[in-house]
């Protein structure tokens, strides 16, 4: 419905346009076409000749002009319907990908509760089937996260609480938690820019800690076996993050698309691997709020890496200390 009214109303702007235009370069035609049929000649018979002639070429040129201003809008009314039938297609997608997202889980926290209670089952079942139920419930949970947080990046209503976050504290406490949800054949390494120093971000520690996380989780989900790696380097007073895999790659011609809501790379990878498919969204809409750059560096069947940077503020460990202390 908004975007219906933002087309009706572009409609009635262009046309009070083409009005005005007709009628600004029509009286200013007649006005200094006559005066300067005037000064050329003082014969009547003339003179109608030249206002018959100029009339006519004034017919031909308004002509030419209305067919090309046209042309144009209504080459810009097929791309904007073009653009609006597809954003309709993406969205219908990502919300069938989004009710399979729930249901599943929901299934199976249904179905496993039921067994166990209409069942006598040894306590080695009763634990398995808790697994599963609470794995089924952390996945759920994590599609309801998905989509409020798109909603209120979208809303607008997301802020910025700014905190004192001392980096290499963080970056190790993501790489314990990431260690044991490693596959076999994948390698998870952590690569700091000043190890031994305490680098301090004003930032939105949540915010930061969500990026690093939704990142790592795609690297995870797409990389089957390899490497992957994460950390920072200090780049022209910025922070700048990286995540490494070895994973399925995406499309050159992707990597400009792939960070924005809706787009097909992320529906069609969701599709395939399990999530929601807004991970990298949520991503840039929390790196604008925090006022940062993200993007990617990519190629298909070799791996990707992301990248995102901070503003940052260093202090070396002497000062950190001493001031912690006080």
């Amino acid at each position: 419905m908004k975007q219906q009214w933002k087309v009706i109303y572009s409609r009635i702007k262009f046309e009070y346009l083409i009005v005005g235009l007709y009628l600004i370069i029509g009286g200013l035609w007649i006005l200094f076409s006559d005066r300067m049929a005037a000064n050329l000649t003082d014969n009547e018979e003339l003179l109608t000749r030249i206002q018959t002639y100029k009339g006519w070429f004034y017919v031909l040129m308004t002509g030419i002009s209305l067919f090309i201003l046209l042309k144009i809008y209504l080459e810009k009314l097929r791309k904007a319907e073009v653009k609006a039938i597809e954003n309709d297609q993406l969205k219908s997608a990502f919300l069938q990908n989004i009710s399979h997202e729930m249901r599943t889980p929901m299934n199976a926290i249904i179905g496993f509760t039921e067994i166990m209670m209409q069942s006598e089952e040894s306590e080695a079942n009763k634990h398995y089937y808790l697994e599963v139920i609470h794995k089924s419930t952390q996945q759920l949970l994590g599609v309801v996260n998905d989509v409020v947080d798109i909603s209120m990046i979208e809303t607008g209503i997301v802020v910025q609480n700014k905190d004192k976050v001392e980096l290499n504290l963080l970056m190790d406490d993501i790489y314990k938690s990431y260690l044991p949800e490693m596959k076999e054949n994948i390698q998870l390494s952590l690569k700091k820019g000043q190890p031994g120093k305490f680098i301090y971000l004003m930032t939105d520690e949540i915010k930061l800690k969500r990026v690093l996380t939704n990142l790592l989780n795609n690297a995870l989900k797409y990389t089957h076996k390899g490497q992957i790696e994460y950390g920072y380097r200090l780049k022209d007073h910025k922070v700048e993050f990286f995540v490494k895999d070895t994973g399925i790659g995406i499309a050159k011609e992707l990597h400009s698309t792939i960070f924005e809501r809706f787009k097909q790379a992320e529906i069609e990878l969701a599709r395939r691997t399990g999530g929601t498919g807004l991970g990298l969204s949520i991503c840039k809409g929390l790196m604008d709020i925090l006022g940062g750059d993200i993007w990617v560096e990519s190629e298909p069947h070799v791996g990707s890496t992301f990248y995102f940077s901070l503003p940052a503020k260093v202090e070396n460990e002497a000062v950190a200390v001493k001031k912690s202390v006080s």
